[in-house]
């Protein structure tokens, strides 16, 4: 493959994002953090499994077996919320899955009243817990993990995205109260 095709793709891909509605374009996102996710949720159980196990995700620069190893990466027993080994004691790929699969279902909840709103204070917790996970990242074990990151960019993007989606909502019906 050369320089010129992957450019051409890339222009192409990018066209076609653009041309999305908003709301595909939260659930294409969503999709995205699915994926991220269930890789987490693979390499995970892979170093529970195999203690030998070096996931693709480790380089020299980043590793993100130190992260998923450590006890923020099963937040509500590291709080103290619900016991070590609970069945609610969920890591934080298992609560990607279902956070992003509530988000895929974006568009098929027209119907939910008030259904922006929900979706810009789910966005908005996703993102200051995104924040709290940087600064355990960089001051508590300082390190650098590749899908955490990715995780955090689909955070910060689907705020932006649903954002836009609670404003026209907004002027929506802003504008039939004027009417």
């Amino acid at each position: 493959i050369n320089a010129e095709y992957m450019g051409t793709l890339s222009e192409c891909l990018f066209f076609f994002a653009m041309r999305l509605k908003r709301e595909a374009k939260i659930s294409l996102l969503a999709l995205v953090g699915i994926f991220i996710a269930g890789y987490a949720l693979h390499t995970e159980q892979q170093l529970q499994r195999r203690p030998f196990f070096k996931p693709h995700c480790d380089v020299g620069w980043a590793s993100c077996t130190e992260v998923f190893k450590s006890s923020y990466a099963h937040i509500l027993s590291h709080w103290g919320i619900v016991p070590k080994g609970h069945p609610l004691d969920l890591s934080l790929a298992t609560s990607g899955i279902l956070i992003y699969s509530l988000y895929f279902v974006y568009p098929m909840l027209r119907w939910l009243p008030h259904r922006e709103l929900l979706y810009l204070l789910l966005s908005f917790a996703g993102c200051g817990f995104s924040c709290f996970l940087l600064y355990v990242l960089k001051f508590v074990l300082r390190e650098f993990c590749i899908v955490c990151t990715s995780f955090h960019i689909v955070n910060f993007t689907m705020l932006i995205l649903i954002g836009f989606e609670f404003r026209a909502a907004y002027r929506s019906t802003r504008n039939h109260k004027v009417e």
